[in-house]
Formats: structure tokens, sequence, C-alpha cells
């Protein structure tokens, strides 16, 4: 008669017994699981791979220029479309070139700066709403060697070289061509910077 309750008492402590040592249950952090989906790398594009391959890889400087190597291809395209319209390479740049006019002036900044180009423009130009380019003087800035942008870097540069060894105001569709840019700097170390038409940005050399 007294053997009901006894078992009732053992199952009710294994009931016990057994809750006690169960785990305890996280509580709502009220977060969501993280169910985003796996990344996936996407195909490359053949065009890209195409003007990297001409081009070299792409880096920014903190100006927001193309940070291009001496003799490094870079080029121009339409606005409105991909297709190339120019490519060229500065070839080198020289601190207090030789000068040659005949007529020279003491650079008002300290130094000259030569920096040599090979371009070539291709016959699409002549479909741009500007068909030509232009490297002169006032296409460039320069910054001394701590990246502090210089003043004027135009100065007396007209004045140094021989007129058939700078490249040509303006440059055409179809056309090569070879020649010295030169600037009026106060730095013997630092980068140039090739902002075509007034633009903030465009392509810069350390030199």
């Amino acid at each position: 008669m007294h053997r009901l309750p006894i078992l009732a008492a053992a199952s009710l402590a294994t009931i016990v017994t057994l809750t006690a040592c169960s785990p305890a249950q996280p509580g709502d952090t009220g977060k969501t699981p993280d169910t985003a989906p796996v990344a996936t790398t996407p195909a490359p594009d053949p065009s890209e791979a195409m003007a990297e391959s001409e081009f070299g890889a792409s880096a920014t400087s903190s100006r927001g220029n193309l940070v291009k190597e001496i003799g490094q291809l870079a080029g121009t395209s339409t606005l409105d479309s991909d297709v190339v319209t120019s490519r060229f390479a500065v070839t080198d740049i020289v601190v207090d070139p030789e000068c040659t006019s005949g007529f020279a002036d003491t650079p008002e900044n300290g130094h000259y700066l030569g920096v040599h180009l090979n371009v070539e423009t291709t016959p699409e130009l002549a479909d741009d709403d500007f068909p030509w380019i232009s490297f002169t003087q006032y296409d460039w800035q320069a910054y001394d060697a701590d990246g502090k942008r210089l003043n004027d870097p135009v100065g007396n540069a007209w004045s140094c070289l021989d007129s058939g060894e700078m490249l040509p105001s303006q440059i055409g569709p179809g056309q090569s061509v070879s020649g010295w840019i030169v600037l009026d700097v106060a730095a013997t170390e630092g980068i140039v910077v090739l902002a075509m038409g007034g633009s903030p940005t465009g392509w810069e050399w350390s030199y």
C-alpha cells in the first residue's frame, strides 16, 4: 500500500535530478543568425583584362590621380565610350636639363624640370567633341617630396628649350610625336601631374 507513493516520489526525484542536470537554455539576444550567402568571385571581364594588359594595373593616389611609372603606358578615350583616342608614356624626367633656346631665363622657382613624352593618337580622336589633345605646361601640376603643391610650375619654363625639341601644343588624330615639356619648380624631388584641360585630376609620376 505504501509503494506507490514511494515510486512516485522516486520518479519525481529522478525528474528533478534530470532537470537539474540539463543545460540552461540561452536567453534571446534579439540578434538574427548570420545567414548571408557565401560570397562568390565574379568572372573576370575580358575588356578589363585587355585594358590592364595594355595600360597596367590601376592605382590611384590620395590626390585622385592614376599613378604611373616612367615608361608605363597611359591613354585617353572618348567622353561617351571606352574607345581609345590616344596612348602616351612619360619616358624621362630630368632635373635642370640643358636649355637650348639661346634666350633662356633663370628658372623663376629654382629649377627647370624636363618631362619627355612619346604620344600616339588614334583616328577615332577625330570623332571626339575636341579632336585634339594637349600637353602644354598649363596642363601640369607639381608637388614637392612631402606632397605639398607647388605654385606656378610654369614660371620661365617656356624660355628653356628650342621649339623643335618641344611637343606641339595640340596633337590631332592619327599622329605620332615625341618631345619635351619643361616646368619651372622649386623641388628637385617630388611629383608631377598631368591634368588635361584644367581637370582637377589626371595622371602622376614621381621624380
